[in-house]
């Protein structure tokens, strides 16, 4: 008995050391965020914003933005007739038959395929619809803030277009609906590819209507350069260069030429209006889908006499990722 009462009062004098001692305890707490004076303030929930999230100052003062973005483009069909094989371009199917070297080595391809065909007729069957694949739109730029709702902006894209035309041969002499020779005609395809590069600068006005969404739209003036980087013909797989043809259209084999230099590119002009929605994922970092509608005028070139220069409707449609210059000056 004398050992549990012992025990028993250890017990409590232990106990009444720890409650006296704890007013004494310093427990540690994590100290309070001035949004003010702290580099750290936008990085931080700020208890007293409307919006109860996070401080979107870093998007109303002025600053810059730089931005990265990707998405799709829709050229217009009007330049794309450039690329059907049509005689009134300066580079067309006519260039096979015109130089008899050229028509006798797609001849023989033919041949190889078709033995029993002793010529070929090329029908002027060109397709005045033509189109381009819808293509990827690479895009870099910056922003200047330059008052709380309006901002300046200067952007470089970039897309690769492809337009494909389809085109036939017939073959005289073989009856159609020969059983034994049934392919009295072949289609055949054209495949060019086209370089675009935007140079866009614009003006825009951006509404803060939430901390996190924020639309936006600008209005621009546009400087347009296209580079045909190949236009070729595909003949039973095999690859004709119609741009080497249309450089060389006196080819003869064996017979050494002069160099040609000439480069098939043109520059233009237009006009641009983008609406976007900035989501402020972070106070310095954004995803913005945006849409642009392009104006412009491409091609303007005496290398290409033929394209089709007037002002066009263009679309793109694509994400940006915006980085806030507070993210390399916390003191913003």
């Amino acid at each position: 008995m004398k050992n549990i009462f012992l025990t028993t009062v250890c017990l409590l004098i232990l106990f009444s050391g720890f409650s006296k001692n704890d007013n004494l305890i310093d427990y540690p707490i994590y100290p309070k965020a001035d949004n003010e004076k702290s580099p750290l303030a936008s990085f931080v929930k700020d208890k007293t914003s409307d919006e109860g999230y996070y401080s979107d100052k870093p998007w109303k003062l002025n600053g810059f933005e730089l931005f990265i973005g990707g998405g799709i483009y829709m050229g217009s069909k009007k330049t794309a007739n450039y690329y059907n094989g049509a005689p009134e371009n300066n580079i067309n199917l006519g260039l096979i038959f015109n130089n008899k070297y050229y028509r006798e080595e797609i001849f023989q391809v033919l041949r190889r395929e078709y033995p029993y065909i002793d010529t070929m007729k090329l029908e002027h069957d060109y397709n005045q619809k033509s189109g381009y694949n819808i293509t990827m739109d690479i895009a870099l730029g910056a922003r200047y803030r330059f008052q709380n709702n309006w901002y300046i902006e200067l952007s470089y894209s970039f897309r690769r277009l492809t337009s494909q035309n389809r085109f036939y041969f017939t073959f005289p002499g073989v009856p159609p609906g020969n059983k034994e020779n049934p392919n009295y005609s072949r289609w055949e395809s054209l495949v060019a590819k086209e370089d675009r590069h935007y140079i866009d600068f614009s003006v825009g006005y951006i509404l803060h209507l939430h901390a996190i969404a924020k639309p936006f739209i600008s209005i621009g003036a546009l400087f347009t350069y296209i580079d045909i980087k190949s236009f070729d013909v595909f003949i039973e797989g095999h690859k004709f260069n119609l741009m080497a043809m249309a450089k060389n259209p006196n080819y003869i084999p064996g017979i050494q030429t002069m160099p040609n230099y000439r480069v098939w590119s043109g520059v233009g002009y237009g006009f641009t209006v983008t609406a976007g929605l900035k989501i402020a994922v972070h106070p310095t970092v954004s995803l913005d889908p945006v849409f642009q509608l392009s104006v412009a005028s491409f091609g303007n070139n005496k290398n290409l006499p033929s394209f089709y220069t007037n002002l066009c409707f263009n679309y793109m449609a694509g994400v940006r990722i915006v980085l806030n210059d507070a993210l390399f000056f916390k003191n913003k």
